[in-house]
């Protein structure tokens, strides 16, 4: 055995070098487990978020906004309003037109006050909700689901017809167990004094804000409730993609009109990448660090061990001129791979904890401490140390007893 010891020994390789070089290798293993398991969250959130239903359609939407500000009286914004959705429903590849206040997802949202009886004498049973401005045909338009009622038609869209649809959410927190179709309620969306509103309908509720966040209850009005020319958003439907329409869109408006200002011009899938973009920007830097650690990590272990085999080819080949087999060998460094593996993922799962917490507020859909996701990554990180392992394990098991004794 001495005379085994003196052979396998070399500079650096023995001793406090082997010790430094194994907790150099546990540290990238949990480095590299920490970041994996921030990318495995974030791929999660990705697809959880892809796969949300915000309420509406995200294809074959044209939006743009257009104010009608050439347009002087209130007759006579209602007429443009009119006949310009005529013009532009006439176009080809256009199967619907509508306008509202703001798009989903662009921009900030209208706030306003709702309540029932009881709030008359109580103003502290006012509650704060979304709302929005829209004209005839938008829940269509935009493919938002009518689950009670109706929706507006062209003959609702008058200033002294004061009805209103809201959606599922402020139908639950408002008329629990019960219809809301017939129900009235109070709302102030532009007079400090609260007006009774007539419920006409109720709509699946949208995600306008944010696609991670379900956001507020959502009441919606008419245009000519709140003012011909508040709905200067307009939305098309189309049959095709919506960025083959734009220029016919463009064009048809300055026929119609030179003096009208055209901006904003995108399809909804614009809006709806856009509010993906920080879950998608943390998943590709988390994912490229990870690439980058797990690399490192590989390399590490495959260091460590190729030295273990040559710094120990005397004991091994003695192993195995005394009959062990080739399998032996070969599981042995497997093992000892595993171990400086195991080591580092639990390392890296106490520092998986503290990342989690660090990056919760993206993650949509899923916990910081998931349990698929450590489970995943710690199954992917062993078949990752195991690939690492088997080259120096396999060249271990390959090695004649006789030459390796001689070289020795």
């Amino acid at each position: 055995m001495e005379a085994l010891r003196a052979a396998g020994r070399a500079s650096g390789l023995s001793g406090g070098g082997k010790l430094l070089r194994s907790g150099v290798v546990v540290a990238e293993v949990a480095l590299s487990f920490v970041l994996l398991i921030g990318c495995g969250l974030m791929v999660r959130s990705f697809v959880a978020l892809t796969e949300i239903d915000p309420g509406y359609q995200t294809n074959n939407l044209l939006t743009f906004l257009m104010p009608a500000s050439t347009v002087r009286t209130p007759k006579e914004t209602e007429a443009f309003q009119y006949a310009f959705r005529e013009r532009l429903r006439a176009l080809p590849g256009v199967e619907a037109v509508t306008s509202a206040a703001e798009a989903p997802l662009d921009g900030p949202v209208l706030k306003a006050r709702w309540g029932l009886t009881e709030a008359l004498a109580d103003p502290s049973k006012y509650h704060q909700a979304d709302f929005q401005a829209v004209t005839a045909n938008y829940f269509e338009t935009v493919g938002t689901k009518l689950l009670e009622g109706r929706t507006f038609t062209e003959a609702d869209n008058q200033p002294d017809k004061k009805l209103i649809i809201i959606d599922r959410l402020l139908a639950a927190k408002a008329f629990p167990h019960e219809s809301a179709v017939g129900r009235r309620m109070l709302a102030r969306p532009r007079t400090p004094e609260p007006e009774w509103f007539e419920i006409i309908g109720v709509v699946e509720h949208q995600r306008v804000e944010s696609l991670a966040d379900e956001g507020a209850e959502q009441m919606y009005f008419t245009e000519g409730y709140m003012g011909f020319g508040f709905c200067s958003t307009w939305i098309l439907k189309t049959t095709q993609d919506p960025m083959q329409v734009a220029p016919l869109v463009r064009g048809e408006i300055r026929k119609f009109d030179p003096r009208l200002a055209v901006d904003n011009l995108h399809p909804m899938r614009f809006f709806v990448e856009r509010a993906e973009e920080q879950t998608r920007f943390v998943l590709v830097l988390i994912g490229i660090f990870a690439a980058m650690a797990v690399l490192l990590a590989a390399v590490g272990l495959y260091g460590v061990l190729a030295s273990t085999v040559r710094t120990r080819t005397a004991e091994i080949g003695l192993r195995m001129a005394l009959g062990a087999p080739p399998a032996q060998i070969f599981g042995a460094v497997i093992r000892q791979g595993l171990a400086l593996s195991a080591a580092g993922v639990v390392l890296g799962v106490a520092g998986a904890f503290l990342l989690t917490r660090a990056i919760a507020s993206v993650l949509v859909g899923v916990t910081p401490g998931d349990p698929v996701t450590f489970a995943g990554v710690v199954l992917l990180f062993f078949a990752i140390a195991v690939a690492a392992c088997w080259l120096p394990a396999r060249r271990a098991a390959g090695l004649d007893p006789t030459v390796a004794l001689r070289e020795e």
